[in-house]
């Protein structure tokens, strides 16, 4: 196994049925298979037995992100700060029955990767959210202070098709076939004939001398010729040929992407979602666009959503423009890469995986400065293709948030 994308913090839940319909409600449980990334110090035992414990640390917070993805919890907590996110996660230490599954240990890059189940009561869980709300000090009003307003622009590709191929090997086929049929007939008759008939008849009588002649000649010539002849000729001929040649080693294989251009809403509401939380406020592009003249991003996504290239400088420098026209301080230009066409090793349901890239810029100055560049991936494996896909696209949303959250904090913006 290696810490591909596939494994790393892939995302498998399903809810627990509920009892047969009656008039009590049975306890509903919450199982989720969650994993947790870290960076080893070493590949020793004492550093992994310490990487493992990170590693489920990693994965209690990537279970709560997933927990409060449900509708009956994520209303109560959509504005609840950082800290009080953090107090909810730490306390399925207790309420939830955790199981790790297995480890990989990336030796050459020093990472770790583990796989935990999560059996947690959804009562309990409810209970510890409404103890958070009812104890932690009221947010203070995000009008009491400037918020901060991040201008953002992502285009999602998603891939369409996958073809893999060794590079090191060369194939050459060719085939041919012909087929040839001649065939002629020649049929030469000829009949000729020359008949002849000549017939002379004499009659005669003499009373007086008592005589009687009568004669008769009948003269027939017949004369004919026929001759006939046939030719007939056919040849047939087939010829077939075909010729395969490979040489060559097999040592890596390669694969060739298509890509087709999909909507950047899912991706704009979740990270919408993580800056209110913070008490900040992301405005798409899209949106600034209507009020300051810039580039139709549209046409943009039309130009690059379907290859995987980066935005030209002359179109990064026009969307820059047009948000700092309109007294955007902080833009976020980044690109989010969705792929569905793998399926889950363990289960074999369908896998989607997601890789987001942000870049954020300071715009005040006339040449932008960058703040940070953020790259962040998610994975997520349901028997709904579709409720994998949202959930990989919102792991790895609230991920990147979070990321730049931390950096625009770093730099002392609040």
């Amino acid at each position: 196994m290696s810490l591909g994308k596939s494994h790393l913090a892939s995302l498998t839940f399903a809810v627990a049925t509920m009892g047969a319909a009656s008039s009590f409600a049975q306890v509903q449980s919450i199982q989720i298979v969650v994993s947790g990334e870290v960076a080893l110090e070493s590949t020793g035992n004492k550093a992994i037995i310490e990487g493992l414990e990170r590693a489920k640390g990693e994965a209690v917070k990537n279970a709560w992100r997933v927990i409060k993805m449900r509708p009956d919890i994520g209303l109560k907590v959509r504005n609840l700060n950082a800290d009080q996110n953090m107090t909810i996660a730490n306390e399925l230490r207790t309420s939830c029955q955790i199981v790790m599954i297995d480890q990989v240990v990336d030796k050459k890059l020093k990472q770790m990767s583990a796989r935990f189940r999560f059996d947690c009561n959804q009562q309990d869980v409810q209970m510890s959210v409404d103890n958070v709300i009812r104890t932690s000090a009221p947010v203070s009003p995000v009008s009491a202070k400037p918020r901060l307003r991040l201008a953002t622009f992502f285009i999602v590709r998603e891939v369409a098709g996958t073809a893999i191929y060794d590079p090191n090997i060369d194939r050459s086929s060719s085939s041919s076939t012909r087929v040839g049929v001649t065939a002629s007939d020649k049929v030469l008759g000829s009949y000729k004939s020359d008949a002849k008939e000549r017939t002379s008849e004499s009659e005669g009588y003499s009373e007086a001398v008592g005589q009687i002649n009568d004669s008769n000649s009948v003269r027939q010539q017949t004369r004919a010729r026929a001759s006939a002849s046939v030719n007939r000729t056919a040849e047939v001929s087939a010829t077939a040929s075909q010729s395969d040649q490979s040489k060559g080693r097999t040592v890596n294989r390669a694969a060739e992407f298509k890509y087709r251009s999909a909507s950047p809403e899912e991706l704009n509401t979740s990270l919408t979602d993580v800056f209110k939380n913070a008490g900040a406020k992301i405005v798409n592009y899209s949106d600034i666009v209507a009020k300051c003249p810039g580039p139709d991003p549209d046409l943009i996504t039309k130009q690059y959503g379907a290859k995987p290239d980066d935005l030209s400088t002359t179109t990064r420098t026009a969307i820059i423009n047009a948000a700092r026209n309109c007294g955007f301080t902080y833009l976020a230009i980044g690109d989010a890469l969705i792929d569905g066409t793998q399926a889950d090793s363990v289960t074999g349901s369908p896998q989607y995986s997601v890789i987001l890239r942000a870049k954020i810029w300071d715009i005040t100055e006339q040449f932008p400065e960058t703040i940070g560049s953020i790259q962040k991936d998610a994975s997520a494996s349901n028997s709904n293709p579709n409720l994998a896909r949202v959930s990989a696209v919102q792991q790895a949303a609230q991920r990147t948030g979070e990321e730049m959250l931390s950096r625009l904090s770093a730099e002392g913006v609040r």
